[in-house]
């Protein structure tokens, strides 16, 4: 396993192990153990709430449910959860434009660029089966470095959660 295979893969599938949107915490914590817990989105309300498997970050619905997963990649170690198992691995960073559409490509995960409201200095790239977005930061006169890799849902199905925690 290593980092580029893993980002191609959550940009084919949209997936990271059994990290996926609309998935429950519960579900999740079955395989890979707890998360840590980062915090909620805001001061003033609980929930939706952060957390976190090394770098693959959750941000989670106060019924449990999974609706956005954000790789941060621009760290010079990267920690992500190992399927099937309770561990990290760590990757070397950062991650460059080449090497990261190169593997995507290789994985037949088609890209589109995302031109909609970009900041300067930035670049992204959206999976077009899977919505994944990857999000390139360019300084100038250099290759951009891979940022972060995100995938999140619009609406769900939000059920009372059958535990309170977090």
């Amino acid at each position: 396993m290593n980092v580029l295979g893993t980002l191609a893969r959550f940009g084919s599938t949209g997936a990271i192990g059994p990290l996926r949107c609309g998935a429950t915490l519960d579900e999740i914590e079955a395989t890979l153990g707890p998360p840590w817990d980062i915090g909620p989105v805001s001061k003033r309300r609980r929930w939706p709430h952060l957390f976190s498997y090394g770098d693959a970050e959750l941000c989670v619905c106060r019924c449990r449910r999974i609706t956005l997963i954000s790789v941060q990649t621009w760290r010079d170690a990267i920690e992500l959860p190992v399927p099937g198992t309770t561990t990290l691995a760590t990757f070397a960073g950062p991650l460059t434009h080449t090497h990261v559409t190169a593997e995507l490509n290789s994985a037949g995960c088609r890209l589109r660029p995302v031109t909609l409201h970009q900041p300067p200095g930035q670049l992204a790239l959206q999976a077009e089966t899977t919505g994944v977005t990857f999000t390139f930061r360019a300084e100038a006169d250099a290759e951009p470095l891979l940022a972060s890799a995100g995938h999140w849902i619009s609406s769900h199905e939000c059920t009372p959660a059958a535990r309170r925690s977090g």
